[in-house]
């Protein structure tokens, strides 16, 4: 730019004054050459064609006046090429009917309630199209700002009056403009100008045709012209806002889309990706009809070819992508509270159901990055999903609430609580609400346990949601390691609750596993049941002993839970002598072992932190999770398992391999002198779990091996030094050589048949040698 406008400086836009910010490098003036192709989009797209990029190089600033005759007649001839010779008079507007007239009283007075409508602060000066760019070149060279500026705004204000059909020279002059100067955009008057072609205008008969070509324009000029900048006007989030609940001229058109996006990263809105938005009114087809708005009109043969002219790929080009950057921070507060009065002037409206608009949902959608827009959403979100016309666009604000809920404050920890509460019954509501649920659990990593812990509540309370259980599912397919342990935690919290809610738990916990298809990791599930908890409640736990002996009861049930109807017939082929699906017999008895372990690990270490049992007790959550106490005890609570099945359970759950980790352990818990059960009883139990599992198909040493090396003598050394591992440690590259200071060359956990037989024998006869 020449003149006043580079000697400015980078314009300050808080002050009304007409200084230009010059752009990132300077870029010379001129017209275009004779010709009939005019490049059209941004920079970056001009290079498509090695001609356009040739043609387009614009000329030295000082072009003699038959070349500037030259480049009008260009112009000119490209405006017959579209078709419009017919240009309308710019000296005076055609007569308003009565319609028009009222109208435009409508219009007068929504300028006076709406703050983003201003009255033009710039005269208007009005040349023909064919000389707008001398009258430019003419000014920029005097360093005339003033006329510069009145100039484009006596441009904006002809397409203003032609909007339904405007002049081909008019905008092709204003496109060029914008490609070799758009700094001259840049000024308060002219934005205030193109804003007000962003909006509907009243004063046109409803009657008369539309077309989005001068709306898209000056989308595509005010991108020229603040492309560069990080800081954009309050005004342009104005304007989307009227334009996204009128008739989205502009805001869904695909040749806008790098303006509005730029627009929508002052909400901070994850959208949904385009394969995932189900509704299919955007681009042209412009209006909402079903909100009671009138259609808009579709688009002639000869006014869609102009429409194509700046048409631009679906996908954002890397010079798109990197247009394509935050532009409110510094006005974020005072563009939220402007977003957040309108919505909920638009919401708090006394109105049928039936006529809430479905732009206002479209709109609600890409506002979904404010907490509060999110609160205000999900409390109407299933009125909106069960209402046929609203039903498109409601799924996709679902979404969008889904997706952006991703601080897990308060609010959102209340939207989960209202999503939850949602009940669908058409599949095709209830499988797009189950893919959204699977978009929450991703939004934050703190969703899932709240989720989990608000569907478990809500199914024990009185208004229990039909959909409960499938939510569970969903939840457990999405996430299948963590999902168990944090259903695990939800289980502690009911057991610790005043009342006794372990019959409740119970029943719970079948109907969770049936519903679910069995498809629930149940070692991971009865591992999280184990872990220690710090939070106050557990700490100042009123019944403390009652809490671990329901925490083993439900990890017995959780054991038998995991007969699944393939185990229940491979063992009732086992016990007709049979060998079928030995594979998922294996399996189930392998997974009983592993619970077992842990059990144990956790009546050794973490049992003694939450309260001293008593002798009694303790004995009796030992013996239960081993399978090894009275039956009457596994069903005495509500009767399950059935009659029918409970010998079967039984044994199925008993007969299974003893790990060596458990077996350790429980000899070790037999010599310690803080824990109740005594060395005799130790051994004793552990005899017979040796005997029980000597009976099961052992696919490593014979059961004799470990006979053998209980009749070993080693010589005595102090038990109270002996070492265990955490349950969880892997058996690889074994590390333990620090078992017994005395013999640490000697014992081995698990590495060689000698190391167990040594380390076993051991641990047995130390009682001896102590006493």
């Amino acid at each position: 730019a020449t003149g006043n406008g580079s000697e400015g400086g980078v314009m300050n836009r808080a002050k009304p004054t007409t200084v230009r910010r010059p752009s990132a490098a300077a870029k010379p003036s001129g017209h275009p050459p004779p010709g009939d192709f005019i490049a059209l989009g941004s920079k970056g797209q001009a290079s498509e064609a090695k001609a356009a990029s040739t043609l387009l190089k614009p000329a030295p600033s000082g072009l003699p006046s038959e070349r500037k005759r030259d480049a009008a007649a260009a112009l000119s001839g490209a405006s017959a090429l579209t078709g419009l010779t017919k240009r309308p008079k710019l000296s005076s507007t055609p007569p308003l009917s009565a319609l028009g007239r009222l109208a435009e009283a409508a219009v007068a007075e929504k300028r006076a309630i709406s703050p983003s409508i201003k009255e033009p602060s710039v005269v208007p000066i009005e040349v023909l199209p064919t000389v707008l760019l001398d009258e430019i070149e003419a000014a920029e060279l005097e360093g005339n700002d003033d006329r510069i500026e009145g100039v484009l705004c006596g441009a904006v204000k002809q397409l203003k009056v032609t909007r339904a059909k405007p002049d081909s020279t008019l905008y092709l002059s204003l496109m060029y403009l914008a490609k070799i100067k758009p700094n001259i955009f840049a000024t308060e008057g002219v934005i205030e100008a193109l804003c007000s072609l962003l909006r509907r205008d009243a004063s046109i008969n409803f009657k008369a045709k539309g077309n989005s070509l001068v709306s898209v324009l000056a989308c595509n000029l005010l991108m020229a012209a603040y492309e560069e900048d990080e800081n954009w006007p309050e005004i342009f989030v104005k304007v989307y806002i009227e334009d996204s609940l009128g008739e989205r001229i502009w805001v869904d058109s695909p040749h806008c889309r790098t303006f509005v996006d730029n627009i929508q990263t002052a909400f901070n809105t994850r959208m949904p990706p385009k394969s995932m938005l189900l509704q299919g009114e955007v681009g042209r087809s412009g209006g909402d009809l079903g909100a009671g708005s009138s259609p808009h009109p579709s688009l002639t043969e000869e006014e869609d070819s102009q429409t194509e002219l700046l048409i631009a790929e679906e996908k954002l080009s890397p010079e798109q992508e990197g247009q394509l950057m935050p532009r409110y921070d510094d006005l974020a507060e005072s563009v939220e509270e402007y977003v957040l009065d309108m919505l909920r002037d638009q919401l708090n409206r006394r109105q049928p159901i039936d006529n809430v608009s479905r732009n206002l949902l479209r709109l609600l959608t890409s506002t979904c990055g404010y907490k509060e827009v999110r609160l205000l959403t999900v409390q109407r979100l299933e009125m909106w999903l069960q209402n046929p016309k609203l039903t498109r666009p409601a799924q996709d604000l679902l979404m969008s609430v889904c997706m952006n809920c991703n601080t897990h404050g308060p609010e959102d920890m209340d939207v989960i609580s209202h999503l939850i509460k949602i009940r669908l019954k058409p599949k095709v509501l209830l499988n797009h609400y189950m893919l959204c649920l699977r978009e929450l659990l991703n939004a934050h990593k703190d969703n899932l346990g709240t989720t989990i812990k608000f569907v478990i509540f809500n199914e024990l309370s009185n208004a229990r949601n039909p959909n409960n259980m499938q939510i569970l599912y969903t939840v457990l397919q999405h996430s299948a390691e963590l999902a168990p342990k944090f259903l695990a935690m939800v289980f502690q919290d009911l057991l610790t609750n005043k009342d006794d809610y372990l019959r409740a738990s119970r029943a719970l916990l079948r109907e969770i596993i049936k519903q679910t298809k069995h498809e629930i990791n149940f070692q991971a599930f009865c591992l999280g049941l184990m872990q220690e908890r710090k939070e106050p409640q557990y700490l100042d736990m009123e019944f403390k002993e009652r809490f671990v002996v329901h925490i083993t009861d439900v990890l017995a049930v959780s054991m038998m839970l995991g007969i699944t109807a393939q185990v229940k017939e491979a063992g009732i082929a086992w016990d007709k002598g049979e060998k079928r699906n030995l594979e998922v017999l294996r399996a189930f008895q392998n997974q009983i072992a592993a619970i077992q372990r842990d059990a144990v690990w956790w009546l050794h270490t973490v049992v003694p932190s939450i309260s001293k049992l008593a002798p009694k007790d303790y004995v009796h959550c030992l013996h239960k999770v081993l399978f090894t106490e009275q039956p009457e005890t596994y069903y005495k609570w509500d009767n399950w398992p059935p009659e029918s099945d409970r010998n079967f359970f039984l044994r199925l759950c008993s007969e299974v391999p003893i790990l060596e980790d458990t077996l350790m352990r429980i000899l070790v818990v037999g010599l310690s002198r803080e824990l109740p059960l005594g060395p005799a009883d130790a051994m004793e139990l552990a005899d017979h779990l040796v005997k029980r599992a000597a009976a099961v198909q052992a696919d490593g040493n014979a059961p004799w091996t470990f006979l053998w090396s209980l009749s070993w003598a080693p010589t005595g050394d102090s038990p109270h030094t002996i070492l265990l591992p955490h349950p969880a440690r892997a058996r690889e590259g074994c590390q333990c050589t620090s078992l017994c200071p005395a013999a640490a060359s000697l014992l081995c956990l698990g590495c060689t048949p000698s190391g167990q037989a040594a380390l076993l024998s051991r641990i047995v006869l130390a009682p001896q040698v102590q006493l």
